[in-house]
């Protein structure tokens, strides 16, 4: 009688075992095709706290950006008469405006912007994001960075501060805050793409960047994940006058120099070098990446602290130089007064010199 008991509690265990690890496996299997899974296989809740930052940041951005109105007068003819009489014409003034972007970097109500912007205006007003619409003063423009200072008078203001560019790398996140075709407080999204970039027209490098930025979008900032001003949109590379994947920023270290030049000294104040090279500035027919000086003007900092003909600078103030182009940008970056290293090659043999930049002469 034990061993029948013993015989129906095992077969009783084993039913038992097989239907928990039925109905185990049974939940473990998958979802069939088409039904909604109940458990998300990522991490919702670290995607929603994510999101809810980018909001956040967003917020705080936008109570900083303006959007700016530049009129300039404009002469129109219009006609009078209903067709029966002779022609008349005479001519009347009118406001035409300009759209573009601006940020606030200072409680005391200085704005940055670009010089097209407001170029010409006779009177400017800036759109807050509470909607307060002011009138602004110029306080300097730098034709060569397209850089505008301007000033408002108001209280409550919510200003961005300005980031150490020289930190920014290709591939990091960044914001765009505008007023693109006059829509106020636009927030785009992307990367940046690439750094160093130049042109021949302007006095500094820019940021490349796929942010989306069209027409207004001007003199908006570019914006990191910690809410700083990284960069100010300036320009589009476009055949269609709108944008197609590719914009430029100028770095916030530029920004700022012309800033406090223009707040300390009422102008932007440049140095020079003084050398002379060939336009293309490289080396033919050596390894050699730099700029090859033709000549060393009488009187510059490169002929008193002893650059001469025939040297090859490659390194200017801790930045390699790979042509006339970077040189200049390099020289721009200095402030009168600063001691800079200069490493260039003399003869086949390195050299380090100790340059002290001073300002320009023509400015």
């Amino acid at each position: 009688m034990k061993s029948i008991l013993r015989f129906l509690l095992f077969i009783a265990i084993a039913a038992l075992a097989v239907s928990t690890l039925y109905f185990w496996r049974l939940s473990q299997a998958p979802e069939p095709s088409g039904v909604a899974m109940t458990t998300a296989p990522y991490k919702l809740e670290a995607l929603a706290a994510l999101d809810e930052e980018f909001i956040r940041l967003v917020h705080e951005a936008k109570q900083s950006v303006v959007s700016i109105t530049a009129r300039q007068k404009v002469s129109r003819a219009l006609r009078a008469g209903n067709g029966l009489q002779p022609l008349r014409l005479r001519r009347q003034w009118e406001p035409e405006p300009n759209l573009g972007s601006g940020v606030l970097v200072s409680r005391e109500g200085h704005i940055i912007t670009n010089v097209h912007v407001i170029q010409g205006a006779s009177e400017i007003d800036v759109r807050l994001s509470d909607g307060r619409v002011l009138p602004a003063t110029v306080l300097g423009v730098d034709p060569m960075t397209d850089i505008a200072i301007l000033k408002i008078e108001a209280d409550r203001l919510n200003p961005l501060p300005l980031a150490n560019s020289d930190n920014v790398r290709s591939g990091q996140m960044v914001f765009a805050v505008g007023n693109p075709y006059g829509l106020h407080e636009t927030v785009t999204q992307g990367i940046i793409s690439g750094i160093g970039r130049t042109s021949s027209e302007a006095a500094n490098e820019f940021f490349q960047t796929d942010t989306a930025v069209n027409p207004g979008n001007s003199g908006g900032p570019l914006i990191n994940l910690r809410g700083e001003v990284i960069g100010i949109n300036n320009a589009i590379h476009t055949h269609t006058g709108a944008w197609q994947g590719i914009s430029f920023a100028i770095p916030s270290n530029t920004v700022k120099r012309v800033f406090e030049d223009i707040l300390n000294h009422g102008r932007v104040v440049r140095t020079w070098l003084g050398v002379e090279s060939n336009p293309p500035g490289m080396v033919s027919g050596t390894k050699v990446a730099g700029v090859l000086i033709l000549a060393a003007l009488e009187g510059s900092p490169a002929d008193k602290f002893g650059i001469q003909r025939g040297d090859v600078i490659v390194e200017f103030n801790g930045k390699p130089v790979n042509g006339l182009l970077e040189l200049r940008n390099r020289v721009l970056e200095t402030e009168a007064g600063q001691r800079v290293v200069v490493k260039l090659i003399r003869q086949g043999r390195p050299l380090t010199l100790d340059v002290t930049m001073e300002e320009y002469p023509g400015i």
